[in-house]
């Protein structure tokens, strides 16, 4: 094995780790809960890579689906389905 291919399989999935903790970190920082469940797919996806690159294809396959799609899907319709609505307030004098 020459330096270089030592470098990389270093080096790639260092980068990849680095940007796995930093979407689980701007994730948890989010106000808004929807930009909240899409940094989660983000970060599903970016576990999934590092799968695939540490040469686990099954669980990578699996994280993809599961990580990076379903659960940020239940998630973002969740919110979508319980947001509270705006009350419109009734004076009590009608349209008349």
């Amino acid at each position: 094995m020459t330096g270089v291919e030592i470098l990389v399989q270093n080096f790639v999935p260092f980068v990849l780790y680095i940007l796995a903790i930093l979407g689980a970190i701007v994730c948890l920082m989010q106000k808004d809960l929807l930009r909240m469940a899409i940094l989660t797919s983000v970060t599903g996806f970016m576990l999934a890579a590092i799968y695939q690159v540490l040469l686990a294809p099954d669980v990578a396959l699996t994280q993809a689906v599961v990580g990076a799609a379903i659960v940020p899907t239940l998630v973002a319709l969740t919110i979508l389905k319980t947001r509270e609505e705006p009350v419109i307030e009734d004076d009590g004098q009608g349209d008349a």
